[in-house]
């Protein structure tokens, strides 16, 4: 850029004729991104604003063991890789392009491996806030139940209050219909805080780790303590599958969070909750927060507020099916394990 730049102000000191600067200078601008993505598991494709062609020796990928293979027609550069990265997986792919006029534009993305086969699951239980009570101690945790089989790699879960948006991203695990997914959200930072992501689902220790449901660990953030929105994804970028709009009782009037808003939107125009028009904080499912009760799914096919409840206090179960009969194996104080 501060070559283009040099050269334009040298033509207009050396121009006798003010309308010399308008002289025709051909292409001297490189090719632009204008999208880029995975729509399958072998492949990475990406859009130019012009016709390009790649530099062959330029190109890499992380994971190492993964070759990538360009090939472009017309604006579309296609990316071929062998081995297809894994589910989930952190990847990253860097090269170049040129156009016909020899103007290169290099370029690095960061994405996840695609998942073509996506488990289906749905909230089932949150505990919004943690409690450090001796006698109910738990801690920040989304529940999820998995309804189809597939492999959790990619699927994502995001989390925002009104000022701070949080996404997390599983990793790769092939899980069954029935299964119970916990993650939890503010983890101590022990040893025992394992990814239960093998055959192995007694693995991990820390509190409100579960026996029976499969745990995994995010250090990204907590979940809002009284009023937020949780959304659950395929994949980023994909149209929301499920979700939870929870309010602090008393929260009246027009919507004011736009951050909130724009997941809200998004949900609303899933069928997964319904809103007023504008939206409204009483479309919310509105509680008095406690850090020792939590948000039960009623596991009906009802969408929306009507779905959820407020648990009674110390109905956490992280991991079992029924929140009226929570486990004490499913209560872990700080460094335990099982």
């Amino acid at each position: 850029m501060s070559k283009v730049v040099a050269l334009c102000l040298c033509l207009w000191a050396c121009s006798p004729k003010p309308t010399g600067i308008f002289a025709p200078l051909g292409d001297i601008r490189p090719p632009a991104v204008l999208d880029a993505g995975q729509t399958d598991s072998q492949s990475f494709t990406i859009l130019f604003d012009e016709d390009v062609l790649p530099v062959i020796s330029s190109y890499a990928f992380d994971p190492s063991d993964i070759s990538v293979t360009p090939n472009a027609e017309g604006p579309v550069l296609k990316l071929t890789l062998n081995p297809e990265a894994e589910p989930g997986i952190d990847c990253s792919l860097s090269g170049e392009v040129k156009d016909t006029s020899g103007n290169s534009t290099r370029f690095l993305f960061g994405f996840v491996g695609y998942n073509a086969s996506p488990a289906r699951l749905r909230l089932n239980e949150v505990q919004p806030g943690k409690n450090t009570a001796a006698s109910n101690f738990h801690r920040d945790y989304i529940e999820l139940l998995t309804e189809e089989p597939g492999n959790l790699g990619g699927i994502q879960l995001q989390w925002s209050s009104s000022v701070k948006l949080i996404s997390y991203t599983f990793p790769p695990c092939l899980v069954q219909a029935g299964e119970l997914i916990v993650l939890h959200c503010s983890p101590e930072g022990i040893p025992e805080e394992v990814d239960e992501s093998d055959t192995d689902v007694s693995l991990s220790g820390g509190v409100d780790s579960s026996p029976e449901g499969r745990d995994f660990w995010s250090d990204a953030g907590v979940i809002p303590d009284g009023t937020g929105i949780i959304v659950l994804r395929c994949r980023a970028g994909a149209p929301v599958e499920d979700g939870l709009f929870f309010a602090e009782q008393g929260k009246t009037g027009e919507l004011d969070s736009t951050k909130i808003a724009g997941l809200l939107d998004e949900m609303v125009a899933q069928g997964v909750w319904g809103c007023s028009d504008p939206p409204l904080w009483e479309d919310a499912l509105l509680w008095k927060a406690s850090s020792s009760k939590p948000l039960h799914s009623s596991g009906t096919a009802l969408n929306g507020r009507d779905r959820w409840f407020v648990g009674d206090s110390g109905s956490q179960s992280p991991g079992f099916v029924d929140p009226k009969k929570p486990s004490s194996k499913s209560v872990k104080k700080s460094g335990s394990s099982k």
